[in-house]
């Protein structure tokens, strides 16, 4: 066959083994079966010595040979593979201890709760399984995507506790999987509270809405920059209930359909903690959580009439400041310290209005927690479907009645003023349209300051004009005219000028000469002396005068 070489073909049942042997499923069935029923507790036995001495395996194996138990081998650094392989070359054995009834099956297992480390282990093993045997005759509880999901799940049931039929779905954009889990757990939460609390007759307590907060993963905010502390990017707060989106629309948040009942018993508390307080009754449409940070001082701007604040948590310090006279005239940095009322909103709800300046102290502890109940703006133009919605949470959703009622349990603000006896409609007011203003007053003083440097320029150069018409020709007119013996400099407009004594004539103020012996009635230059050009006022009609200046002065001195 000369240089080709003959290459038997493989049997057709051979690379049918070889492939399902080595790619798919490289031990026997009953080994995985096996495996995958062992629990944490499973007690098993090792075979000392079992591998290669001088091999990285023989190391391995050295290590995690000590285990007893399941979830001790998996500890000590074997895989859920070794436990295979070991199994199935009968380096290892179970001795006792329990065990499943079958194999893990993440999809089948009804309570994610109780899922152990080990189990989480052996079911992402049993995820990689599933992933060989992809394309064969697998079922629904073997399908790789379906694996993966329940896997996922149950990671996050078991860190947070929480069921997977109790997991909202989230939202990709909005929630991390973890987020997902912590507020679902948050959820549970508050319907274990509601329903203990309707049992007993009883009103909702504040610990019991610390408890939920806890739970309660706080959002990243970039958004609300007016009261971001200084150096920060963000702060933990958002907005849950009745929401101003994009276009003006006015929307219900997602919390509202995923977590309702976290809801339900942020408005039922303020609804038993308010009974007999200033706020009874009081109505709103959305609620602001907070988390961790003191806001620093700042209106309100999308806010409606009065609100209700509350602070949670173990942490000393955090007071509210209020400035009750506040009517938006004075900017927040002019506002005096002692013109404040501290309110203690970590014992008692503040009834305030959050269109007046505020701000919260610094605090110490280990956390802080904020409600802020409020009704949002243009809540009239509000979408019967997005209004149901909020009220089968438990939103007071309000009228215009309503909004009256509150807005009548607050003065009107008198206002401040910068100084004594000082009005604060006479303070300047720092925005946009301040800031503006300020810029254009200045512009105007500058362009001022200019016109009237020019004018007085071109007062002097006439009346400089007229001294030298009137005074007779010298005789020595060719020289060049010398700084007096008592002139001096004197800066007017951006030009220096002599101040000539005696009757000798100033030297031309658009125009410097050098300065240079004269000799038989003519100038002798320095041979280093450049033509230097004459000094001139900016501007189109200074620099028309000076040219005009320079041709006069050439044409006297050709008459002469």
């Amino acid at each position: 066959f000369g240089s080709l070489a003959f290459v038997p073909r493989r049997p057709e049942f051979l690379s049918l083994y070889h492939t399902r042997r080595f790619n798919a499923m490289a031990y026997k069935p009953e080994s995985y079966s096996e495996v995958l029923r062992w629990l944490e507790d499973t007690e098993i036995e090792y075979v000392p010595h079992g591998k290669k001495a001088g091999t990285k395996s023989y190391d391995r194996y050295e290590k995690y040979s000590q285990a007893k138990t399941v979830a001790a081998a998996l500890e000590f650094g074997s895989k859920p593979l070794d436990l295979v392989h070991d199994f199935e070359k009968r380096l290892l054995k179970r001795v006792a201890g329990p065990v499943r009834d079958e194999p893990l099956n993440l999809i089948a297992v009804e309570d994610t709760t109780t899922l152990t480390k080990t189990d989480l282990i052996i079911g992402a093993f049993a995820y990689q399984l599933a992933k060989r045997e992809k394309g064969g005759e697998a079922g629904d509880d073997k399908d790789p995507e379906k694996v993966r999901q329940a896997l996922r799940k149950a990671k996050l049931s078991a860190k947070f506790g929480v069921k997977v039929e109790d997991m909202a779905a989230g939202v990709g954009w909005a929630e991390s999987p973890s987020m997902v889990a912590s507020r679902s757990r948050a959820n549970v939460e508050a319907t274990k509270i509601l329903e203990e609390a309707a049992a007993e007759g009883r009103k909702i307590t504040s610990e019991e809405v610390l408890r939920v907060l806890r739970l309660w993963a706080v959002k990243r905010n970039g958004d609300r920059k007016n009261v971001m502390p200084e150096g920060m990017t963000w702060v933990h707060s958002e907005t849950i209930g009745l929401l101003h989106c994009s276009g003006g629309r006015l929307i219900a948040t997602l919390h509202t359909r995923a977590y309702p009942k976290v809801l339900t018993l942020f408005c039922q508390w303020l609804k038993d903690d308010q009974e007999n307080g200033p706020a009874k009754d009081f109505q709103f449409t959305s609620i602001i959580v907070n988390s961790a940070y003191s806001a620093k001082r700042h209106r309100d701007h999308l806010n409606v009439g009065p609100s209700c604040i509350r602070a949670f948590g173990n942490f000393q310090g955090g007071n509210l400041k209020y400035w009750p006279e506040d009517d938006k005239k004075t900017n927040l940095e002019s506002l005096r310290e002692e013109d404040a009322e501290v309110l203690d909103v970590q014992n008692t709800t503040a009834f305030m209005d959050g269109n007046r300046a505020h701000e919260v102290e610094a605090f110490t502890g280990d956390e802080r927690f904020s409600l802020v109940f409020f009704t949002a703006g243009h809540y009239q133009k509000t979408a019967d479907d997005v209004r149901e919605q909020l009220v089968q949470v438990g939103i007071p959703f309000p009228d215009e009645d309503a909004v009256a009622r509150a807005r009548a349990l607050l003065p009107a603000p008198r206002g401040y003023g910068i100084g004594a006896g000082e009005t604060k409609a006479s303070a300047k007011k720092v925005g946009r349209k301040g800031r503006k203003m300020m810029l254009k007053k200045e512009e105007g003083q500058k362009k001022k300051s200019l016109f009237g440097t020019a004018s007085l320029f071109n007062k002097v150069l006439a009346a400089r004009r007229a001294k030298e018409s009137s005074e007779p020709a010298s005789a020595n007119s060719g020289a060049l005219p010398t700084k007096a013996p008592g002139a001096a400099p004197k800066k007017l407009g951006g030009l220096f000028f002599l101040k000539a004594s005696g009757g000798a004539s100033a030297p031309n103020p658009l125009k410097r000469k050098a300065e240079g012996a004269v000799e038989n009635g003519e100038e002798k230059k320095p041979a280093s002396a450049r033509p230097r050009k004459p000094l001139m006022m900016g501007g189109l009609l200074a620099k028309i005068q000076a040219k005009q200046q320079q041709q006069q002065q050439q044409q006297q001195q050709q008459q002469q």
